[in-house]
């Protein structure tokens, strides 16, 4: 089955198509702000470069989130577009899970994303060698002190005993580059950094291949994005004035 991946939650943009034996092409916008006018493009530019078309592709996986707002809604609209016009099967895919399972296996990922206002979306998973990711602590949106208690609980118990140190929970995504000491520090020694991880479009074309192939599908009418904000509530004012124009 060749599929089409499409991330926008997160500056790094990208999208890739692939299939059974493995990533065929992918294409990768480092910028903000551009994925409106770059996405559609893109895509037509990769399938062309492949000698393909849009007809060859049998189905579509798109990053829904947590991320920005612009993007997701973007990588959305274009992926649901695609799969109405096509007729082909649509996914969406959680942009936690596709971020930690491009940092390859491991018993515990911590996939972290600033979420901007003082606050962090994150999920700690276990990445099997082959398969999907194991969710251990389910995501969440938090401070950046989104190492609770249960997450060092699920570290200490897959460590079974052994010394902090050992750097068991590897921490990826783009919070590191503000919070990496209050993540780390929150792990009480059983952490470290990753490489340089992002979500990316080869990664959720891939998950996305394999849940269509299983028989997942989402309706493009209904697929939304998962923002990973908490609303910003303000406290009702009242006012004197009567309610109207007058």
């Amino acid at each position: 089955m060749r599929v089409l991946g499409v991330e926008t939650a997160t500056p790094l943009a990208s999208c890739a198509l692939v299939d059974g034996s493995g990533v065929l092409a992918e294409t990768v916008l480092r910028g903000t702000m551009r994925h409106l006018e770059w996405l559609a493009p893109a895509v037509d530019e990769m399938l062309r470069g492949l000698g393909l078309g849009p007809g060859d592709v049998e189905g579509i996986a798109v990053s829904v989130g947590p991320g920005g707002f612009t993007g997701l809604r973007i990588g959305i609209a274009t992926a649901a577009a695609w799969a109405r016009a096509r007729r082909a099967p649509l996914v969406g895919v959680g942009t936690l899970e596709a971020l930690a399972l491009g940092a390859g296996p491991h018993d515990a990922v911590l996939a972290a994303l600033d979420a901007h206002r003082g606050e962090v979306a994150a999920g700690l998973y276990r990445i099997p060698g082959t398969g999907e990711p194991e969710p251990l602590v389910p995501p969440t949106v938090a401070p950046p002190a989104v190492v609770t208690a249960e997450v060092v609980a699920v570290v200490r118990r897959l460590t079974r005993g052994t010394e902090p140190g050992g750097g068991r929970v590897l921490v990826v995504g783009d919070a590191l580059s503000r919070y990496e000491q209050v993540l780390l520090g929150g792990l009480q020694g059983w952490g470290t950094a990753g490489p340089h991880v992002h979500p990316r479009a080869t990664v959720v074309a891939s998950l996305g291949r394999l849940r269509l192939i299983g028989g997942a599908r989402d309706d493009p009418a209904v697929l939304l994005p998962i923002y990973g904000r908490r609303p910003a509530l303000r406290e009702w004012q009242e006012t004197p004035a009567e309610p109207g124009n007058g």
